[in-house]
């Protein structure tokens, strides 16, 4: 099976081929599923940091379920600052690694 960082790194080329406002995709490391912050310049603040979840899609490449935080460039600044968080377990801004 691939490893997740292999995987994050194709769902992010994939996702940014989708929104070319994509500024930059990170990845909270995991052992079990695909962690993604991705920042965009096409959505509208929120003011929240809401997960959304995939199963598994081994058919499509993707052997691991994913998550996905989608955040305005906004959003992105107030999680840096620590007005916004990460979930649990995501650890700090600092821990993510830069993937795309």
């Amino acid at each position: 099976m691939k490893p997740i960082i292999e995987v994050a790194q194709e769902l992010a080329k994939a996702h940014r081929a989708e929104d070319a406002e994509t500024k930059s995709v990170y990845l909270a490391e995991n052992e079990t599923e695909v962690r993604l912050v991705e920042v965009s310049g096409s959505i509208g603040t929120s003011g929240e940091v809401l997960p959304f979840r995939f199963a598994a899609r081994p058919d499509l490449g993707v052997p691991y379920a994913s998550v996905v935080l989608l955040l305005s460039v906004d959003d992105w600044t107030r999680v840096e600052h620590g007005e916004l968080h990460l979930p649990a377990g995501w650890g700090s801004p600092a821990d993510l690694r830069k993937i795309a």
